[in-house]
């Protein structure tokens, strides 16, 4: 039964929000973010205001750039200008940080959640090629799997010192040296089911781990959702099968995303039909696995 509280809200196939960040002056390279805005803006992100809400009118799809706040005046002026020139924002309240990751997941799923009925909702970050025209189709067969989490599930080392980069302290509450079975942290999907629980949990009710990606499988561990693992969200080059591309496991995203999300944008394979032209589907990897509820 529908709910007066799901007949406010409009209904969306998907929600995208794309995770990024400020750049301080003098910034370039791999960590200039403002850069692989643009680069997203010249590939496969709508590039004005105009054109989102267009996307969205077509294809039932939202896409946002996701952000906090930043303490630096400048850095708080140029998203500012940014967001009049282009828009597409979404301003979390929050301070920007690597610490403050898994607030931010959270943050967004919640504010996807209150602000749309959707079947599901995509995390992914600003390093990402994804070829956005396959989403439809691949949220049908996600449907018609229950899947409720989807990514490329991955375990990881457990790091116990803290001298190290990615240092658990709380390595001696998991009672092993891997981590249990999560989603690769690039690009992941929850449905708009599991995004309400989320959002209806008591604020620092969910315990939270050194890494972001972690700590939403553990909340998704605790959950009775089926897991999908979706080998089609982390390949290396476009294919006939591929929805997202970066270079894992060389690098969390794209290596030099600036550079690389226009070279695949511009590329042969990138360029083919979103559909397989004889049967107007995507083709589906069978899961490597596929845990459903217990």
């Amino acid at each position: 039964m529908q709910s007066a509280a799901d007949g406010a809200r409009p209904r969306r196939l998907a929600v995208v929000g794309v995770q990024t960040g400020f750049s301080p002056a003098g910034t370039d390279g791999q960590y200039n973010y403002q850069q692989r805005r643009a680069a997203l803006r010249q590939t496969w992100f709508p590039a004005s205001q105009r054109a989102l809400d267009r996307f969205e009118a077509d294809s039932s799809i939202v896409i946002r750039f996701v952000i906090g706040h930043s303490d630096n005046a400048a850095m708080e002026a140029d998203i500012m200008k940014e967001e009049r020139l282009y828009g597409g924002f979404w301003r979390l309240p929050l301070q920007e940080g690597y610490s403050g990751l898994t607030a931010k997941t959270l943050m967004f799923l919640t504010a996807a959640a209150r602000r749309y009925n959707a079947r599901y909702i995509v995390k992914v970050d600003d390093d990402v090629y994804l070829r956005v025209a396959r989403l439809p189709p691949a949220v049908q067969q996600w449907t018609q799997d229950g899947a409720e989490y989807v990514g490329c599930m991955k375990t990881g080392d457990i790091v116990t010192s803290p001298e190290w980069r990615w240092f658990e302290p709380q390595h001696q509450m998991l009672g092993s040296k891997s981590y249990f079975t999560h989603a690769w942290g690039s690009i992941y999907v929850v449905s708009g089911a599991v995004a309400e629980d989320l959002a209806s949990r008591r604020p620092g009710s969910l315990r939270q781990f050194t890494n972001e990606d972690v700590t939403l499988g553990s909340w998704m561990l605790a959950m009775n959702i089926t897991f999908r693992d979706e080998r089609r969200l982390c390949e290396n080059d476009c294919t006939a099968t591929s929805i997202a591309v970066y270079d894992m496991p060389k690098c969390a995203g794209l290596c030099n995303p600036a550079e690389q999300l226009v070279r695949l944008h511009t590329s042969e394979a990138c360029q083919a039909p979103p559909l397989d032209p004889a049967t107007n589907t995507l083709p589906e990897l069978p899961p490597i696995f596929q845990f459903s509820k217990g």
